[in-house]
């Protein structure tokens, strides 16, 4: 069920609510030239590997495009990331005002799209996203508090199944807004070691 609330005060929405994803085990035996597929291709492990890359410090400023190395822990599993913001897009507004209703018509939605590559080849598959959230110019986050996707424009996806190796990458968006003539120009990462200091993804000259 989708839902608007514009209270003032509000930090948007995490719609990446954890969930829970078994890790996958890797395959054992001795490597023989039986052991290639059918095709001819030999078999590859997709076990964890050590990641030298330090995490990136809390507070860091960073442009739309760079990434950032955080670590991942949902009480399950465990994960090196990097995140990377990519666009801060004013969203359909029409489409907008369509799903949310009334409240949508003084409110300006905005897409927060995202690239996730995992570093360390845990297996993350069927995992959420982080949660992001849109800055205004004076460095406060929106104060709407929106649930639901904005199809098609901004679906919030769970990470495919072969999000389970080093390198693996996927795309994903967050649907957040502003109201209207106050836009964003900012986003923030503020989960696990960055709650108290976040991560900041700014558009060029903001």
């Amino acid at each position: 069920m989708k839902h608007f609330s514009p209270s003032r005060g509000l930090r948007a929405a995490g719609l990446l609510a954890v969930a829970a994803a078994a890790l996958t085990a890797c395959g054992g035996g001795t490597k023989t030239e039986s052991s290639a597929t059918s095709s001819g291709a030999p078999e590859t492990s997709n076990a964890p590997v050590e990641v030298t890359e330090p995490p990136t410090p809390p507070g860091t400023t960073l442009a739309l495009g760079e990434r950032a190395v955080i670590h991942y822990d949902d009480g399950i599993d465990k994960g090196i990331l990097a995140l990377t913001v990519t666009a801060i897009e004013v969203g359909d507004q029409a489409g907008f005002e369509r799903d949310f209703g009334e409240d949508a018509k003084t409110t300006t939605p905005y897409y927060l799209r995202y690239t996730l590559e995992n570093l360390a080849g845990t297996d993350l598959g069927g995992k959420n996203g982080p949660k992001l959230a849109g800055l205004l110019a004076d460095g406060t986050t929106t104060g709407v508090f929106i649930t639901g996707d904005l199809e098609p424009g901004c679906t919030t996806r769970l990470s495919p199944a072969d999000f389970n190796k080093p390198g693996a990458k996927y795309e994903n968006c967050q649907l957040d807004a502003a109201s209207t003539g106050d836009p964003v120009v900012a986003v923030k990462y503020s989960g696990g070691d960055y709650h108290d200091k976040p991560i900041i993804w700014r558009k060029p000259g903001s």
